[in-house]
């Protein structure tokens, strides 16, 4: 009996192997040859505007009065902008009226022995994903789950999967599970730097971060950061205290970090408490600048943002840009791109920057593999999240309150959002140690192997100390790890502990079938739920794989 048994394991091994060599070429390399590199010099710029850092404080305050051994009048320049203010020390924006070029005005500056360096005002442009509005809200429309009551929950698969959009259910980040342990606190806040966000939302509204120390139009400064009526942050690129969002991408990635949780309306975010702090610094086309953008971390800084979301970016590599995300202590989720190709070769930012706040997300779709459009990276993207087709909010003021989007734009807000529950949970995590436990609690997937740095889509069961071993589940013989359940749902497909579930955990399991019926959990190992160990588990294992 068990020979018969061990032939009809072994066919079905066979075919297993066989499909997923089919399934492993799916992700090779199409070319080894490398993709042109866009130069610095052709990326776009704002005309008459250069951003400069000096070597010392001394010479940028002469600066800043007109005076000092720079000669910004020569070169028909003044300054615009003195971020030294918002503690990016010595880094100041000019404006250059003169009949000189940005080029040769940077050429210049470079040139004296003051200047540390100089580089354009680069424009930033969001690929702007597409959009499928959401109907309204009807009773039909209210998800079967227990909890949570938001009725298009049921649409967002990234949270739950249960094959709903055609994917392969339970390919989601493990939110339900994640949960249980903490549903977020609203004393994290999460800056959303893009083109603002709909703070009158009925599903964002109760989680907007509101300045403490302003009154509301009062026309003063009150609490003295150099912004006045900044009472739900500030908008960058118009320079108003009304960050409200004219695009809908922000209003978007806001959503999915933390729409309202059991409602009873639209959707849930990845925390059903935080607040999201709205920075704009694009307009209402998708585009904005290098120093709108730098005055924008500078404030999410300064105000206490613990974590700053970054859904664009562009192959312009900007010092200066790299020196204000260096100066927080605040991790930086960062799209990692929409152009389908590898970073390691054609470098994006800010995602590319080599810095430890800096965390760079591609896309994951809902059979976990990595969509056509996204960047990916084995060297240079960390991990993935899902990004395909997700229900989210969007401005009321467009037209529709909800729709679904595509873009590593969406899939950084998922990152952004594990991060504030990981707070939440514990406050005490550095930007390092956020980096660090997202990227290792991973689920290790073949579709993102030799893709992204982790090899994985982002867990959140696993990253709050979920899905690891329990009490009364023990190593099976010969192997040095404990079982694991990797999806939260109670079941510990992982038999031989290294961290994924392939044919290799199937084989084990028919070998120790046995041993495993006597030493382990029973509903640990009951994968075809009759209540014993038999080789009926064995075969829902291999097709669970």
């Amino acid at each position: 009996m068990h020979d018969a048994h061990l032939r009809i394991i072994i066919h079905l091994l066979l075919a297993g192997f066989l499909l997923s060599g089919f399934a492993a070429g799916v992700y090779a390399d199409e070319s080894s040859a490398p993709d042109d590199i866009e130069s610095q010099s052709s990326a776009p710029y704002v005309p008459g505007e250069v951003i400069v850092k000096y070597k010392d404080g001394t010479v940028a305050a002469l600066a800043a009065e007109g005076t000092g051994p720079v000669a910004l009048k020569a070169l028909g320049a003044e300054v615009a902008t003195d971020f030294s203010a918002e503690g990016l020390d010595n880094l100041q924006a000019l404006d250059i009226t003169g009949p000189i070029s940005v080029k040769e005005a940077i050429a210049e500056l470079e040139n004296s022995p003051y200047v540390a360096y100089a580089e354009p005002n680069y424009i930033i442009s969001l690929s702007l994903p597409e959009t499928d509005p959401a109907g309204p809200d009807e009773a039909g429309d209210f998800s079967a789950l227990a909890f949570p009551n938001d009725p298009k929950f049921a649409d967002h698969w990234g949270l739950s999967n249960t094959g709903q959009t055609g994917g392969v259910s339970g390919t989601d980040i493990k939110a339900l599970k994640g949960w249980e342990i903490t549903k977020g606190s609203d004393t994290i806040v999460v800056a959303v730097l893009d083109t603002g966000v709909d703070y009158t939302h009925p599903d964002l509204a109760g989680n907007i971060w509101i300045n403490p120390g302003e009154i509301p139009n009062n026309g003063i400064d009150d609490d003295g950061n150099g912004y006045v009526d900044d009472v739900y942050g500030y908008d960058f690129i118009n320079n108003d205290n009304d960050p409200m969002d004219d695009n809908g991408h922000g209003t978007h990635c806001a959503g999915i970090i933390g729409a309202l949780g059991n409602n009873g309306i639209g959707v849930a975010g990845v925390n059903w408490k935080v607040k999201i702090m709205p920075l704009k610094f694009l307009r209402a086309d998708g585009t904005g600048d290098t120093a709108a953008s730098l005055n924008a971390i500078a404030y999410a800084r300064r105000m206490g943002a613990d974590i700053i979301s970054c859904s664009w970016g562009g192959k312009a590599k900007s010092q200066a840009l790299r020196d204000a995300i260096a100066s927080t202590n605040a991790l930086f989720p960062c799209a990692a791109g929409n152009e389908g190709s590898d970073n390691d070769k054609t470098p994006h930012y800010p995602s590319g920057f080599d810095l430890p706040q800096i965390i760079s997300v591609a896309a994951s779709d809902a059979k976990d593999g990595i969509p056509a459009f996204s960047n990916y990276g084995a060297t240079k993207v960390d991990v993935a999240a899902p990004g395909d087709w997700i229900m989210s909010t969007y401005p009321t003021s467009l037209g529709h309150q909800y729709v679904k989007m595509k873009g590593t734009s969406m899939a950084t807000p998922f990152v952004s959002g594990l991060a504030a529950l990981l707070l939440a949970k514990e406050p005490s995590l550095t930007p390092a140690k956020l980096k660090a436990r997202i990227m290792d609690t991973v689920d290790k997937l073949p579709g993102f192997a030799g893709k992204t740095v982790s090899g994985g889509r982002i867990n959140v069961y696993k990253a709050l100390g979920g899905g690891g071993s329990t009490p009364g589940v023990i190593p099976i013989p010969g192997m040095s790890k404990p079982p694991r359940d990797l999806n939260g749902d109670g079941r510990y497909e992982d038999l031989n502990g290294n961290g994924r579930a392939d044919y290799s955990d199937v084989v084990t399991f028919f070998k120790y079938m046995d041993w495993i019926s006597k030493n382990e959990p029973v509903e640990a190992f009951d994968f075809s739920g009759n209540g014993r160990i038999d080789f009926t588990d064995v075969v829902k294992l291999f097709q669970s794989i």
